[in-house]
């Protein structure tokens, strides 16, 4: 079984799942021992957030996509339900993904962080 994972947040030693019905429905039909671990998510920095949508505003002009549409499709291509719950380290590893994905299966190159950034 591949690993799942589910956002969640704790407060006051309580913990709240972000999305319950998502966790019901990936649980519904489970059954035997598992573990439960929980790992703190390590929030993304902004300038990779800046960088990851610039990638994707580059990447939605030269395909002819909204920015939306695009950052669907990228989640879509790389199967990741949400960019949110990744961490630093996870959220770096999947931007290199993507500069690989557009250089080789897109025909795009995306230039590096500071050059692209310094574009706008």
């Amino acid at each position: 079984m591949s690993r799942l994972r589910f956002p969640c947040k704790i407060e006051n030693g309580k913990l709240t799942l972000l999305n319950r019905a998502e966790f019901d429905n990936a649980v519904a039909n489970l059954s035997g021992e598992y573990y439960l671990e929980l790992n703190e998510t390590g929030v993304r920095s902004a300038q990779q957030n800046n960088y990851y949508w610039k990638i994707v505003d580059l990447l939605a002009e030269d395909l002819g996509y909204t920015n939306q549409e695009m950052h669907q499709a990228i989640k879509d291509h790389f199967n990741i339900d949400s960019t949110k719950v990744l961490t630093t380290k996870e959220f770096s590893q999947f931007i290199e993904r993507i500069i690989r994905w557009a250089a080789i299966d897109l025909n795009v190159v995306i230039p590096d962080v500071k050059t692209l950034l310094q574009s706008s």
